[in-house]
Order: structure tokens, then C-alpha cells, then sequence
């Protein structure tokens, strides 16, 4: 397999990843919008749907890093690096990712013992409803890794825009 096409094909596992879990902030509003209904019409709030939103949002967030990586979309402090070329900014983004690899490699190591320690003790939230989470630290290292990968790819496109013929400084 091509650099170019291993570069495309973990872009578009992001891609997907992504636009699938856009889809979970739908039951996220249905429930809290049920909640409000039922806590403040009925006077009948739930014992599940805090934990439910909980999770649900916890895998929206982990597992959407790949792809908010792959459209730029994580907080930069760009003040200084937007008035400088193209090369040169990928320059300071290769300084930089030492910094992202060493976060999301130990993001990644730590969410692999929690997420097995977790299914080891069948670990539940500790509420009135109760239920496994686990399955949302399972996700955890999963959210990692695409982040990483997706991290790996940023750093080869900077390599390559560096030593490019084109566009040099």
C-alpha cells in the first residue's frame, strides 16, 4: 500500500467515525429534552437519563478527535503562525506534535489499563440506575488510537509540505 493511499484510507476512517457520531448528539437531545418534559410538566424525572447523556456524550467526545483533527477543528493559538508560509508552519506544527504524541500516547496507554481494568471489574456508574461503564471505557482507548493515527498522518503531510520544492522560503 502507497503512503498516499494508507493517508487517505485512515482520513476516511476518521471521516466516518465522525459523521457517525455526529448522529449520537440526536438521542443526546431527545433525552435531555424528555427529561426537562418530565421533570418540570410531570413532576416524574427519570433515574437514567443523566448517566445515558453521560455516556453518550462521553463517546461523542472520544471518539470525535480523529476527526475534528482532520478538519483543523481542535483550539490553535494561530496568532503568530497565520502570517507564516505554508512550510513554515508546518515546521512549527513538527515542533509542536512532540508535544500531541507524548499526550495522546499517554492518553492512550492510560485508557487501555483503565478500559481493562474497568471490564475486569465490571465497573458501573455509581448512581441510582446504575449502569456499566465499561463499554464507554472501551471507547476510550478506540478514540485514542484514531486520534493518534489521525495525528501520524498530520505529521507526514507536514513533512512532506517541508520538503516540497515548491513554495520554498
Amino acid at each position: 500500500m502507497k503512503i498516499k493511499s494508507f493517508l487517505h484510507l485512515i482520513d476516511a476512517i476518521n471521516e466516518r467515525v465522525g459523521r457517525f457520531v455526529a448522529f449520537l448528539i440526536i438521542p443526546i437531545s431527545v433525552i435531555t429534552v424528555l427529561e426537562v418534559i418530565l421533570r418540570y410538566i410531570f413532576n416524574r424525572p427519570t433515574i437514567w437519563a443523566w448517566d445515558m447523556n453521560l455516556m453518550l456524550m462521553g463517546a461523542f467526545t472520544i471518539l470525535a478527535g480523529g476527526y475534528v483533527l482532520l478538519k483543523g477543528g481542535h483550539v490553535a493559538i494561530d496568532m503568530y503562525t497565520v502570517r507564516l508560509s505554508p512550510r513554515r508552519r508546518a515546521m512549527v506544527d513538527l515542533i509542536t506534535s512532540a508535544l500531541f504524541f507524548i499526550s495522546v500516547g499517554l492518553l492512550l496507554w492510560q485508557s487501555v489499563i483503565s478500559a481493562f481494568e474497568s471490564v475486569q471489574k465490571r465497573e458501573i456508574i455509581n448512581s441510582i440506575w446504575g449502569p456499566p461503564l465499561y463499554p464507554l471505557k472501551i471507547l476510550w482507548p478506540i478514540g485514542a488510537f484514531l486520534l493518534l493515527i489521525q495525528g501520524m498522518v498530520k505529521f507526514i503531510r507536514d513533512l512532506a509540505v517541508i520538503y516540497s520544492k515548491e513554495d520554498r522560503d
